[in-house]
């Protein structure tokens, strides 16, 4: 893999801070994701507070898109740590994915999903992305702003 391969997504196209709180939230649970067990399991104790008897089919939703998102890419997937303030242009392109498949914008949302990975994947990823949307746009509006982050990472 040549140096410019390893960089490619990981270019800064935006700050955290500045993007629309399901894009953000989209993020950090990508970030969370690869952070390790003990986040992930705190993520999901996030969905059971929030969603109750629910956050299972949630919680499903996450573990689906982050397993396609991370081993059916062309290439790996370039994720900032979960505290940094930049976003990438992989994450952004996950996050607008998210975005797009809530907002009921399936084909916006699948030129997003087929900048990360091939067309089967793809297609799969953003049926998932509007499920697990849905729940960041749960988490939210049940959480202040500032709690979020500490939610999802």
């Amino acid at each position: 893999m040549s140096a410019l391969s390893r960089s490619r997504g990981a270019a800064p196209v935006a700050r955290l801070s500045e993007l629309p709180p399901v894009e953000r939230a989209a993020i950090r649970c990508l970030r969370g994701w690869g952070a390790g067990p003990a986040t992930r399991a705190r993520m999901r104790r996030n969905f059971a507070q929030v969603f109750g008897s629910s956050a299972q089919s949630n919680e499903e939703a996450l573990d689906a898109l982050m397993e396609l998102v991370l081993t059916a890419g062309r290439r790996p997937l370039a994720r900032h740590p979960p505290d940094h303030p930049e976003v990438g242009d992989d994450e952004n392109a996950f996050a607008q994915m998210v975005a797009a498949a809530i907002g009921g914008e399936r084909e916006d949302a699948l030129v997003f999903a087929l900048a990360l990975m091939g067309p089967q994947a793809a297609f799969q990823a953003v049926a998932v992305a509007e499920i697990l949307g849905l729940a960041l746009l749960g988490l939210v509006r049940a959480r202040p702003t500032g709690a979020l982050g500490a939610a999802l990472h």
